[in-house]
């Protein structure tokens, strides 16, 4: 609970801008460990993994959007080029309008690049429902 709020200050301070009475959000960014802002992220990435394969289009975009904050912080407190492909990664498939979800499996590259790094990132070590089989 302690690093969601303090993903939520980071980003009400990344909000607001440069006030110069806010404290540092450099600062305040590196109080949540990679490892917490990667772990939220994949909570909301796994769930939105299983909403795809019960065909729940709607749900998945929902997850994804969740899942959009703490993959910003975890880009922004790991420099490693992983991050930042989970964060391109969740960017993507939260654009993507649900209806749009069934051909983009079958046929797009980003979808699969993508898919690709999801899976990679944030299936292993935890049960994914893979029922109607072909998961984000």
């Amino acid at each position: 609970m302690r690093t969601l709020v303090a993903v939520a200050a980071l980003v009400l301070l990344t909000a607001c801008g440069g006030d110069t009475d806010a404290p540092d959000t450099k600062a305040t960014s590196t109080s949540v460990s990679a490892d917490d802002a990667a772990a939220l992220t994949c909570k909301e990435v796994r769930a939105g993994i299983d909403d795809f394969n019960r065909q729940d289009y709607a749900g998945t975009v929902e997850h994804f959007e969740k899942a959009k904050i703490p993959a910003k912080v975890y880009a922004k407190v790991n420099q490693e080029p992983e991050a930042d492909a989970l964060l391109d990664a969740v960017q993507y498939y939260a654009g993507l309008a649900p209806a749009k979800y069934p051909d983009a499996a079958r046929s797009s590259q980003n979808f699969a690049r993508n898919k690709a790094i999801t899976l990679e990132q944030c299936a292993s070590g935890e049960p994914i429902d893979e029922s109607p089989g072909t998961e984000v």
